[in-house]
């Protein structure tokens, strides 16, 4: 697989499986390419810096499994909790995998990374989200949906073998916000942070020696859409139905102009503009049913939605002043909660 073939992966939780598709870079046309079934509970997806897939699953045992292109299954890790989001270290030796429902991170090695540390718990707080390395390196953050902040542990201390770890900061965020995903700028001096149950993405300024946070914007991606703020949501907790706000995704374009947020409540994607590291909103486009999880392909020319609710995923071109056109559409398997793309060496 090639960056001009990049491999569309979309994890299917009612399926237990991953359907595969080609994305062709010229005409942003998808196409089924393969599935690979035998999944259980699969939840989410990474793709590593050297070009390994990842699912996670829940099911009978959270675990991880590596995917191939050819629609088998290689090596898999059991992972400690059940799991909403993975994400590889910047090392490609350990994989970081969050939970939502025991509210905790936990840092897991991949084979050929045993060596150099065990398992590490973080210390992240209720309804655990999401993780991410800074692109330094040195430091990990993660949200926590049910206490409402985001918090960052460095990475260096990692290397000293099992254990837990506390964070040496957090930021607090609105209350009753429930922060969801972090993505970072390429450099690494602003992060961007969408929050589920009030449709705020917050930009922040990030201090490179000690990993400080600062609040530079907060907008809000669900602005007219006459939802109220949405819930913690849990087994306990029972649906409060479309009225209310349930943001979700959040994707930033290789070339850094454009950032897109997802709302799964009204089924819609918010368009924004990087003015200066900054948001201006540009406008919304009304997409799949559900969409969860979105994905920007290598090329930054298209943008991937996949549909919860709908089953299937659109590709939408990317214009030169980021508005967005549907170009594709294709079926998935029951239940589509994560999409990524990406190549595999």
């Amino acid at each position: 697989m090639t960056q001009q073939t990049p491999l569309v992966a979309i994890a299917c939780a009612e399926a237990g499986a991953v359907d595969l598709l080609s994305l062709d870079t010229q005409t942003g046309r998808l196409e089924h390419s393969g599935r690979i079934g035998g999944l259980d509970g699969a939840a989410a997806l990474a793709f590593g810096p050297d070009g390994p897939l990842y699912a996670g699953c829940n099911g009978s045992r959270p675990r991880a499994v590596v995917l191939h292109p050819d629609g088998e299954t290689g090596e898999e890790r059991r992972l400690p909790a059940s799991t909403c989001f993975i994400a590889v270290a910047p090392d490609g030796r350990a994989l970081f995998s969050a939970s939502y429902g025991e509210g905790r991170l936990d840092r897991v090695p991949l084979p050929g990374g045993e060596d150099d540390a065990g398992p590490v718990t973080y210390a992240t707080g209720r309804n655990t989200h999401c993780a991410a390395a800074s692109p330094d390196g040195r430091f990990l953050y993660a949200t926590s949906l049910g206490d409402d902040r985001v918090s960052w542990f460095p990475l260096d201390g990692d290397a000293a073998g099992s254990g837990v770890r506390e964070p040496s900061g957090h930021v607090a965020t609105e209350p009753g916000s429930g922060p969801r995903y972090l993505r970072f700028n390429r450099a690494g001096d602003r992060a961007y942070v969408v929050h589920e149950l009030s449709g705020a993405i917050a930009v922040y300024g990030r201090e490179a020696e000690n990993g400080r946070l600062e609040l530079l914007q907060r907008t809000s991606a669900a602005a007219g859409l006459d939802l109220h703020p949405g819930v913690v949501r849990s087994a306990q907790t029972p649906d409060p139905g479309p009225g209310v706000v349930w943001a979700a995704d959040l994707r930033i374009t290789p070339d850094e102009r454009f950032l897109y947020t997802t709302e799964r409540s009204s089924g819609t994607l918010a368009c924004f503009a990087l003015r200066e590291g900054l948001l201006e909103f540009l406008g919304r486009v009304e997409t799949e049913q559900v969409p969860g999880s979105a994905a920007i392909d290598p090329t930054g020319q298209f943008l991937l939605v996949a549909g919860e609710g709908s089953h299937a995923v659109t590709s939408y071109r990317i214009a030169e002043d980021g508005s967005l056109s549907a170009v594709s559409r294709a079926r998935m398997s029951a239940g589509p909660v994560a999409v990524d793309c990406g190549a595999i060496a």
